[in-house]
């Protein structure tokens, strides 16, 4: 089967498209806006690492902002290069989390068989904790407390800080709950949504061995819909990139949440 060109690559492209995808190493930041061929220029800029630079699939983490976007993407690039991208790792920043973690759970006093809590779960070992702390539901709604721990989290503010930040009846209700909550994950086996960001960013940060890995293993990263990103999934973009620096985020700031 014939390959692409690099012309064939570059079709369609206008000049500053054409200078993203062009882009080898080191940082790239593309701010564009909405139906500007964003997605386009960075599945161009992955098939041609690929295929002009030789880099293996395997060497290349992509991150979306929805799991179909990822088979979207992974579709695409193989149609541009005729073959699938064999080992790249495509999916949202808690996909790619939950991969990371089931090979490092043990690190956090999980089994790689953990199971993942879906909002039903959270919520009902949510109220049978506030219960054992007197915390009332009619007072302050599950579902409230729920936010409150996740917002947290995702700010990577762990439950001893948030217990010394904690300045009102709220958070300070909230406060032994979120501790317990930790506890109570970890002695079933268990992680929340919330957890796929918070516990890879954690085993990163506190295991230069498992940070070296990964960093030696993804020498590119892509990252779609970089404007919602969150502290958590900024921090493991960060700790990941920070060896090599081949960073590129596309995004359009007019839509940031």
């Amino acid at each position: 089967m014939l390959q692409p060109t690099d012309d064939a690559l570059l079709d369609g492209l206008n000049a500053a498209q054409r200078e993203a995808v062009l882009h080898h190493e080191g940082p790239l930041l593309v701010l564009a806006g909405a139906g500007s061929g964003k997605t386009r220029v960075l599945t161009r800029r992955i098939a041609r690492l690929i295929r002009t630079h030789g880099v293996p699939p395997s060497q290349i983490l992509a991150v979306t902002f929805t799991n179909k976007a990822a088979g979207e993407m992974r579709d695409r690039i193989a149609s541009l290069l005729a073959h699938e991208p064999a080992g790249m790792w495509a999916g949202t920043f808690h996909a790619i989390g939950a991969r990371m973690l089931r090979a490092t759970a043990h690190l956090v006093g999980r089994t790689p068989a953990f199971t993942i809590y879906d909002e039903d779960d959270s919520l009902a070992l949510l109220k049978r904790l506030m219960e054992r702390h007197g915390v009332s539901p009619k007072q302050y709604a599950p579902r409230a407390v729920r936010g409150a721990i996740s917002d947290a989290k995702n700010a990577l503010v762990a439950p001893d800080e948030y217990a010394s930040l904690a300045a009102d009846p709220f958070t300070r209700a909230v406060a032994p709950v979120y501790a317990d909550l930790e506890s109570a994950l970890q002695r079933a086996n268990a992680a929340d949504f919330d957890d796929l960001l918070v516990l890879p960013v954690r085993i990163l940060e506190r295991h230069p061995d498992q940070l070296d890995r990964l960093r030696r293993k993804f020498r590119y990263l892509l990252v779609d819909e970089y404007q919602d990103t969150n502290r958590a999934q900024y921090r493991l973009i960060s700790l990941l990139g920070g060896g090599h620096g081949n960073v590129c985020v596309v995004g359009d700031d007019d839509q940031s949440i």
